[in-house]
């Protein structure tokens, strides 16, 4: 796989599998899914806060509305609940 510039978590994931000869991805990225759900549960509120705290005020802006709208699919969609990311 070739180093872009600008490359998404699960799409450089799929990529690597399939440079690497996987013939079907399903297992490892549902193996690599329910790892995220479990870590998503346990995220505390000093683990948000450290993501943004460097940030630029209008980014962090951006990416807490952003988070907010992910939080909502996890707990709509994947039935994931947590109090710290209620409160972003």
């Amino acid at each position: 796989m070739t180093v872009r510039g600008k490359v998404h978590f699960l799409t450089a994931y799929i990529e690597f599998l399939l440079d690497e000869g996987i013939k079907s991805e399903e297992y490892y990225v549902g193996d690599a899914s329910r790892f995220l759900r479990f870590l998503l549960t346990r995220v505390e509120e000093g683990d948000i806060q450290a993501f943004v705290e460097n940030l630029s005020p209008s980014y962090e802006r951006r990416l807490r509305k952003t988070l907010r709208k992910f939080y909502t699919f996890a707990q709509r969609e994947l039935r994931i609940s947590n109090q710290a990311l209620e409160k972003i």
